[in-house]
């Protein structure tokens, strides 16, 4: 039978704040929702690029294209952009231009980088709250594409999804920088 060990005086105890709880837990549903969203968008990927190679072959071997092509790719697109922008973010994988940063310290830029994940933040925060709006607007008017006739609010509302999974990445890197400037004092 397995005792509970005591604790010796050379242990310490590691207690987490509630805001260290928080986002350890921001941190996996974040991960996960990009995760997800990336795959996704890696099958939108594939599905563009068979239905791209089909278009072009019909359209040069048998002069028949299929029809929508150009527009489901655009609107595919739109998506793909957005559901991916998050696991960018978590990667570090975006162009960061640095040349007027790289002239302060260390923590100086660290500060910065942290300041501006914030502003992004709430940026993105602001332009879900608007695409929502968008969205609801043209859900209300019954828009549709051209040639396809897609509801054009499905496009508006994935593309939500995607602006939010970025947008709690950028509060991820708010809170964790917060943490460690805490933590290190």
């Amino acid at each position: 039978m397995n005792e509970p060990q005591l604790q010796t005086e050379n242990q310490e105890i590691q207690v987490q704040s509630p805001l260290e709880t928080f986002v350890q837990g921001l941190e996996r549903c974040t991960v996960w929702l990009n995760i997800i969203l990336h795959k996704i968008s890696s099958v939108f990927l594939m599905v563009l690029m068979f239905l791209t190679a089909a278009d072009v072959a019909g359209r040069y071997f048998f002069n028949k294209p299929i029809t929508g092509t150009y527009e489901l790719t655009a609107l595919l697109l739109a998506i793909m952009v957005f559901f991916s922008m998050g696991t960018g973010q978590i990667y570090k994988n975006h162009i960061e231009i640095d040349f007027f940063t790289k002239k302060f310290s260390e923590p100086t830029q660290q500060a910065l980088r942290n300041i501006f994940s914030f502003v992004l933040f709430v940026l993105l925060a602001l332009m879900a709250w608007q695409l929502y709006n968008f969205t609801v607007r043209i859900w209300a008017s019954g828009e549709t594409s051209g040639d396809l006739g897609i509801p054009l609010y499905l496009i508006t509302g994935f593309s939500i999804i995607g602006v939010i999974a970025f947008a709690l990445t950028l509060l991820l890197d708010s809170l964790q920088a917060f943490l460690k400037a805490v933590n290190s004092k």
